[in-house]
């Protein structure tokens, strides 16, 4: 079996580490039962694990509903490096592990969020370290192979709609200049779904015709629900 002399990417080291027990490893920590996540599902926020464990926190109305979203996100995706943009407390971090050693693969871990409460809980939750707090926009990363983006485009960040379109635009381009094969992100739908002020609105007609435009390889999963759908953008 082959073992990691030393694998270095931004923060984050491996050394000496059996990729066979290194798999066993992840799997015995991330294989949960239906039960488990329906007790993180009734978690109230005067729990101690509230933060920690329950999907209301990071935007989700179950933990099922979460990691379904996430494995959309890596459709594709077998192992490699991974840049998390708004990581929230990494849980994709799991999800990504769980798909990696089912093929025999590891993951190699960046991610980075403007909250630094979240951060400090996913470095503790998941066992994870250096962590970035920050805007990904000016924040400075080598290449990843996957750079995934889940929930960063939901709410308004300009004053017009015109601006938070040219502001996803700009983005996603960023996102796309730091990936070698996939960019990956959500967004929220304005068909058929009721609006909520403060929250970003985009038809999926508009993103999958201006990606395809300007980057050709792409794929929409409208897949899930009236509100929410994802994109992947193939750069191979």
């Amino acid at each position: 079996m082959q073992i990691l002399q030393e694998k270095l990417l931004g923060n984050h080291k491996l050394y000496n580490m059996d990729v066979k027990e290194l798999k066993e490893q992840i799997l015995n920590n991330i294989q949960n039962s239906d039960e488990q996540y329906q007790r993180w599902d009734a978690l109230q926020p005067t729990d101690p694990e509230y933060m920690m464990y329950n999907p209301k926190p990071v935007g989700y109305n179950t933990t099922a509903e979460q990691r379904y979203l996430m494995q959309n996100l890596l459709t594709g995706f077998a192992g490699g490096t991974l840049l998390d943009i708004g990581c929230g407390r990494c849980d994709l971090y799991s999800v990504a592990n769980e798909i990696a050693a089912l093929n025999n693969d590891i993951v190699l871990y960046n991610a980075i969020d403007h909250n630094p409460i979240m951060t400090a809980l996913g470095e503790q939750k998941w066992g994870l370290d250096s962590i970035q707090v920050g805007a990904f926009e000016t924040a400075k990363f080598n290449p990843h192979e996957w750079v995934v983006a889940s929930g960063v485009f939901t709410q308004r960040r300009c004053e017009t709609e015109d601006a938070d379109l040219q502001k996803l635009f700009e983005d996603i381009d960023i996102m796309y200049n730091n990936a070698t094969q996939v960019v990956s992100f959500n967004l929220l739908s304005p068909i058929n779904t009721t609006h909520h002020d403060g929250f970003f609105y985009v038809h999926p007609g508009l993103v999958l015709d201006m990606l395809i435009e300007k980057y050709q390889n792409v794929v929409l999963r409208h897949n899930y629900s009236p509100d929410v759908y994802t994109v992947l953008i193939y750069k191979f």
